[in-house]
C-alpha cells in the first residue's frame, strides 16, 4: 500500500473509533428522545452525518467492510429522515448491532484487504437491507403537502424539508412564512440574531433568498414551524429588520391525520442542542497523572513548611518571598492542568487534510499538495471538536471551488499541482485556524449573478466585494450550477458561520482573483495563562495582553515619534474624566501569524493609549466568554486576578477598529 494512503488509513481508523463511541451515545439518547419531534430529528440527522463520514472515508481508504456496513446503515437512516421507517426498539437494536459490527471491523481494519466473512456482520447487513427495502417500498411521501405550500417555496424544498414540515404539523405546530428584510450593511449579523430568536420557540425548516425591491436591502424567506409566535418574539424580531409574518393554512390531510404514537408536540423553548449532550473527554497518559500527583504533593509540602516557618512571624520580607515562591508553584500547576485539556492542532489539521482534502482531490481528479504549519499549537479539546466540521467544509471548499483542474492551472501559468495551506497560531488569548489555497479566488461576478437569480439586492449589481463574501455564508445560497456529492446544496459555509457563535469567534475571508483565498476562523482560547497589564478606566480594572504593550509612561512624548493618541475611556464609551494626571501605554497592533490573504501582509501600528492608571502586570488565568463574546465588541475574555477579582480582557485592535467605523 502507498505510504501516504497507509498513514491516512491509520488516522482514519483512530478517528473512526472515536466516531463509533459518539454513535453509541447518540443511539442511547435517541432511545429516550424518539417521541420528542425536534430532538428526534436532530439526533437522526447527527447520526446520519457520522455514518456518512465513515462510509465515504472508509471506501476511499481501502476498508470495504466498514464502507459496506456504513452504506447500508445510511440507507436505513435515510428512510428514518424521510419518515418511511418508524424508530422502534427493533430498529434501534439493528442500529446498535450495525455500530457493533463497525467497531469489530475497525479492530482488525489495519490487516483487512477484503470483505469480511464475519457471520455477525453478514446478519447485520442482511437486516439493514431488509429495513432499507421496506423503506423504499413506501415511495415518495408528503406530495400533498408540497402542493399545499406556496409554489415558489415548495420548489426549493427537498424531500427531507417536506418530511420535516409534515412531522412538525402532525406534532401540533403551525406553519409560518417569515419574510425578513435587512439593511445590506448588517444583514449577516441580523440574520443570525433572527434565527437564534426564532429557534428558541420553534424550528426553522428552510431558508431561501427572496426578491428585493431596493438596492440597499437583502430579503430572506424562512419556513418556520411553531405552536405560537408570541408578541414578544415579534417585537424583538422587528428590532432586527423589516419582518413580515404570515401563517399558512394547511389541510391536515396534506400532512397526515394524526401524529405518530407517542409523539410529543413542539413546545415553546425547544432548542437545537447540537452536540451538547456529548461528553468532552481528553486522553491523558499515566505518566502525566503521576507527575501531577507528585507536583501536588510537593506543593503541599512547600505550603506547609512556609506556614510553619518561624521566620514568617513579623518578617514581611520572608512572607513576601514565600508568597512569590508559592505563587510560582501554583502557576506551574495551573499550566500543567491547562495543558491536559489541550490537543495538538496538527491532529485536527492532518485529519482535515486527509479526510476532507485528499479524498475530495482524488474524487475530482485534481492534483493538490497540502501544507500544515503550527501543528504544535495546543487547542482545547472542546474547541477542537467544535471546529472539526467547519474545518472539513473549508478544506473541501478549497479543493472543490478554489483549486483549478491541472489543465486550467497550466493555462493560467501556474503549476499543475495546487496548494492548500492549513495553519494554526496563537495571538494572545485568541486562536487562529486558517485555510489558504492558491486557486482561482472568489469570483465577484459569479456571486452577483447568483444573487440576481435569487432576486437579491436589485439584481446583485450593487453588491460590494465585502457584501458578496458575507452572502456566501447564508443558508440556501450557492453558486454551483448543479448539485453533486461535494457541492451545490447551498450548505457548507453556513456550517462554518454557525459554528463560530457558540465558540464566541468569527470567520474572516481574504481573496484575490487568480491568486487564491484565505478563510480564517478566529476564536478565544477556552482557558489560557496570559501575561497581562492591568489598567484602570472609569473606576474599573481591565487587562491588556502584555504581548502588545511596548512601554508604559506618564507622559505622551515617546522617543520623538508622533503616535495616534487614543483614550481608553473613549474606546469603552465611558464619560470623559476631568483634567487629572493620567498614564500612557504604548501599544502595538501586529499580526504574528500567516498573512491574512494569499499575498496580503499586515503592518505594525503603534498607538499611545491614555488610561486612568496602571496597576502592574500579572500572569492571569484567562477564560473565554464563549457565545457571549459576540455581545461585547472588543472584549476577548475574563481574567482571574490574584485577589479573586475579575477583569475583562480587552481586544484593543477590535476596539480601535470599531471606533474608526463610527
Amino acid at each position: 500500500m502507498d505510504p501516504t494512503v497507509d498513514n491516512e488509513q491509520s488516522q482514519f481508523i483512530a478517528d473512526a473509533r472515536e466516531i463509533v463511541e459518539r454513535l453509541y451515545r447518540d443511539l442511547e439518547q435517541l432511545r429516550t428522545a424518539r417521541s420528542q419531534g425536534p430532538k428526534r430529528r436532530e439526533l437522526a440527522a447527527r447520526i446520519f452525518r457520522r455514518v456518512h463520514t465513515l462510509k465515504g472515508s472508509a471506501g476511499s481508504l481501502g476498508l470495504p467492510s466498514v464502507s459496506r456496513i456504513a452504506h447500508d446503515f445510511e440507507d436505513v437512516l435515510d428512510g428514518v429522515r424521510l419518515g418511511r421507517i418508524e424508530i422502534t426498539d427493533s430498529v434501534l437494536d439493528a442500529f446498535e448491532d450495525a455500530v457493533d459490527a463497525i467497531a469489530r471491523d475497525l479492530q482488525s481494519a489495519p490487516k483487512e484487504t477484503n470483505e469480511t466473512n464475519d457471520s455477525g456482520a453478514a446478519k447485520v447487513i442482511k437486516r439493514l437491507n431488509a429495513l432499507a427495502a421496506t423503506s423504499k417500498q413506501q415511495g415518495t411521501i408528503a406530495s400533498g403537502l408540497r402542493s399545499a405550500l406556496p409554489p415558489e417555496l415548495a420548489r426549493s424544498l427537498s424531500e427531507y424539508d417536506l418530511q420535516h414540515t409534515r412531522e412538525a404539523v402532525r406534532e401540533g405546530a403551525k406553519l409560518f412564512i417569515v419574510s425578513a428584510g435587512f439593511a445590506i450593511e448588517t444583514f449577516d449579523q441580523k440574520f443570525r440574531e433572527l434565527t437564534k430568536l426564532l429557534g428558541q420557540s420553534g424550528e426553522i425548516i428552510s431558508t431561501v433568498p427572496g426578491e428585493s425591491a431596493t438596492a440597499d436591502e437583502i430579503i430572506f424567506r424562512l419556513l418556520y414551524a411553531s405552536e405560537l409566535v408570541s408578541n414578544e418574539v415579534l417585537r424583538q424580531a422587528e428590532t432586527l429588520g423589516r419582518i413580515e409574518l404570515n401563517e399558512l393554512t394547511i389541510d391536515s390531510s396534506a400532512a397526515g391525520a394524526k401524529p405518530p404514537p407517542g409523539a410529543a408536540a413542539l413546545r415553546p423553548g425547544a432548542t437545537n442542542e447540537g452536540d451538547a449532550g456529548e461528553s468532552n473527554s481528553v486522553r491523558v497518559e499515566m505518566k502525566q497523572i503521576d507527575e501531577l500527583i507528585s507536583n501536588v504533593g510537593e506543593l503541599f509540602r512547600h505550603t506547609t513548611n512556609a506556614l510553619r516557618s518561624p521566620d514568617m512571624a513579623g518578617n514581611k520580607q520572608a512572607v513576601d518571598a514565600a508568597s512569590v515562591h508559592l505563587r510560582q508553584w501554583f502557576i506551574e500547576l495551573e499550566e500543567r492542568l491547562i495543558k491536559l485539556r489541550l490537543v495538538p492542532a496538527g491532529e485536527i489539521l492532518e485529519r482535515a487534510a486527509a479526510r476532507a482534502g485528499r479524498i475530495a482531490a482524488r474524487q475530482l481528479g485534481k492534483q493538490v499538495e497540502f501544507e500544515i504549519t503550527g501543528g504544535d499549537v495546543g487547542i482545547d479539546k472542546s474547541l477542537a471538536d467544535t471546529i472539526a466540521d467547519p474545518l472539513f467544509h473549508l478544506v473541501r471548499n478549497a479543493v472543490t471551488h478554489g483549486i483549478e483542474t491541472p489543465e486550467e492551472r497550466l493555462a493560467a501559468g501556474k503549476s499543475a499541482t495546487g496548494k492548500v495551506r492549513l495553519a494554526a497560531f496563537n495571538e494572545g488569548s485568541r486562536i487562529h485556524i486558517t485555510v489558504t489555497d492558491d486557486g482561482r479566488g472568489i469570483d465577484w461576478d459569479r456571486i452577483a449573478a447568483a444573487a440576481a437569480e435569487h432576486g437579491i439586492a436589485n439584481g446583485g449589481s450593487e453588491l460590494s466585494p465585502d457584501q458578496c463574501l458575507r452572502l456566501i455564508f447564508r443558508p440556501g445560497f450557492s453558486t454551483a450550477p448543479a448539485v453533486s456529492e461535494l457541492s451545490g446544496r447551498g450548505i457548507g459555509l453556513d456550517v462554518v458561520d454557525r459554528a463560530m457563535e457558540p465558540a464566541g469567534g468569527e470567520v474572516r475571508v481574504a481573496t484575490e482573483r487568480g491568486a487564491g483565498t484565505t478563510f480564517a476562523m478566529i476564536m478565544p482560547a477556552t482557558l489560557a495563562l496570559v501575561q497581562c497589564l492591568l489598567v484602570q478606566s472609569g473606576g474599573q480594572l481591565y487587562a491588556i495582553e502584555s504581548a502588545g504593550v511596548i512601554e508604559t509612561r506618564s507622559d505622551v512624548d515617546w522617543r520623538s515619534e508622533s503616535l495616534p493618541l487614543l483614550h481608553l475611556r473613549t474606546l469603552l464609551g465611558q464619560t470623559a474624566r476631568p483634567e487629572t494626571p493620567a498614564s500612557l501605554v504604548v501599544w502595538r497592533a501586529t499580526n504574528n501569524g500567516p498573512a491574512p490573504g494569499p499575498g496580503g501582509q499586515e503592518g505594525n501600528h503603534r498607538y499611545a493609549l491614555v488610561v486612568d492608571g496602571i496597576k502592574g502586570q500579572q500572569e492571569t488565568l484567562v477564560r473565554s466568554l464563549g457565545r457571549h463574546a459576540a455581545r461585547w465588541t472588543g472584549v476577548c475574555g475574563a481574567a482571574e486576578l490574584f485577589d479573586g477579582n475579575v477583569a475583562l480582557v480587552l481586544d484593543l485592535g477590535e476596539l480601535i477598529k470599531t471606533q474608526a467605523e463610527v
